[in-house]
């Protein structure tokens, strides 16, 4: 402990030097800039020395916006544990990858690429995503792994299709379709609702191309989590009820027809418990989970994480959306969160519990749950708006909030 106080310190000192030098960069005085913050000439001459920390992202981002710094890093470095993003004019954390990912999104390939061995290209292309996947779920920063991919994807996902013959675009129908998927996954769990609900649109455009009714299921339950970002619940249980029924005759055929199916009722359950509608919640949570026993505890969607672990940790959060903080406590008693095969899942799982226990006014549980999240994603934790509401409503509701409640606010850039 000792030791984490003194690195601290040291870390505090060297944040407190940039603010001086970029202040002097900047041409401005001691009183000037502190004004421009909205603070005392005293509390910037500290932070200065390093003996106030910068802990809450209102302050460093009126800071960040007088010294003309637009990433954060250039002024609490190693406090952003290596995470990449920077702040809009608003004061809203964007990811730096999102630029990219719009700019794919809205520019037309003319004239594609050459392509020497489409089939080829195309496994290569399927392998890519694959491993995306794999970095998504198993990663510590599923933001950054993700982010760093995406544009790439995205990029040669549309050249490939634009270079392909009419009679084999089926299949690059369905590789759009496919990453398209992804980039809307990335962009909704960055916060990104309007280029999240753009990227499912297309992923369902291209699926329809495919007629392939398990492809189609997915992008519906992708176009679902867009509707749900944009808080459309109405919308979101709309279509992912319309697409269950239409996926229900068919949902033997196959492990994978049978777990989107199970997907799409999780999705329908949430949108209900959101709108309050207890009983439709638990209704379709019920075909989940039997779709879920059906298909065996080994059974993990590769894109959706449907399974067994997956319909547990929904239970919890419909007990929480509902207003039984007490029950999802109780629920989540059961679940072995090291089982959920999923850095995002478990830290959203511990995100919601969190929750129930902030309800319940167990703030240390609370606090003792989002540093648990933070540990399975470093970055869930950052860019999930509930997180962060949580958070400021536990130092808003603590009169002297404790040191770790405070560094975890300022890694999660929160503002208080």
């Amino acid at each position: 402990m000792a030791t984490e106080h003194v690195e601290s310190g040291e870390l505090d000192r060297r944040i407190g030097r940039r603010v001086r030098a970029l202040r002097l960069r900047r041409g401005l005085g001691l009183r000037a800039c502190a004004e421009l913050c909205g603070r005392t000439e005293e509390w910037l001459r500290q932070v200065e020395r390093g003996e106030q920390r910068l802990d809450k992202l209102s302050t460093l981002v009126a800071l960040a916006n007088v010294l003309g710094v637009r990433d954060l890093s250039l002024i609490v470095e190693d406090r952003l544990q290596g995470m990449t993003c920077t702040v809009t004019e608003g004061g809203r954390i964007r990811h730096e990858a999102v630029p990219a990912i719009r700019q794919v999104l809205s520019t037309p390939i003319y004239p594609p690429q050459l392509v020497d061995d489409l089939p080829a290209e195309s496994e290569k292309l399927r392998r890519r995503l694959a491993v995306a996947w794999s970095a998504w779920h198993g990663s510590a920063r599923p933001y950054t792994a993700l982010g760093a991919v995406a544009p790439g994807l995205l990029q040669d996902a549309l050249n490939l299709h634009r270079a392909a013959a009419p009679s084999i675009r089926r299949t690059t129908w369905a590789l759009l379709a496919e990453t398209f998927q992804l980039a809307q996954r990335f962009l909704y769990c960055v916060g990104e609702a309007e280029l999240a609900a753009r990227a499912a649109d297309r992923a369902m455009v291209a699926a329809e191309e495919t007629d392939d009714p398990q492809l189609m299921a997915i992008s519906a339950w992708t176009s679902t989590m867009a509707a749900l970002g944009r808080g459309q619940t109405d919308e979101a249980f709309e279509v992912a009820s319309t697409a269950a029924t239409y996926l229900e005759p068919r949902s033997n055929s196959s492990q994978a027809v049978l777990s989107a199916w199970g997907s799409l009722h999780l999705f329908a359950a949430i949108a209900c418990a959101k709108n309050h509608r207890g009983a439709d919640a638990w209704r379709h949570w019920d075909l989940a989970h039997r779709a879920a026993s059906a298909l065996g505890p080994a059974h993990h969607n590769p894109l959706t994480m449907f399974g067994q672990a997956n319909v547990a940790i929904y239970g919890v959060a419909i007990e929480v959306e509902t207003g039984r903080s007490s029950a999802a406590i109780d629920r989540a008693k059961a679940i072995t969160v090291s089982a959920i095969p999923s850095t995002n899942r478990r830290a959203q799982h511990l995100l919601d519990l969190a929750r129930g226990h902030m309800r319940q006014r167990d703030f240390d549980a609370a606090l003792t749950c989002l540093r648990m999240s933070e540990t399975q994603s470093t970055e869930t934790v950052v860019f999930n708006p509930l997180a962060r509401q949580t958070i400021s409503e536990m130092i808003e509701a603590k009169r002297r909030p404790p040191a770790p409640l405070l560094d975890l606010a300022t890694r999660a850039r929160v503002i208080a």
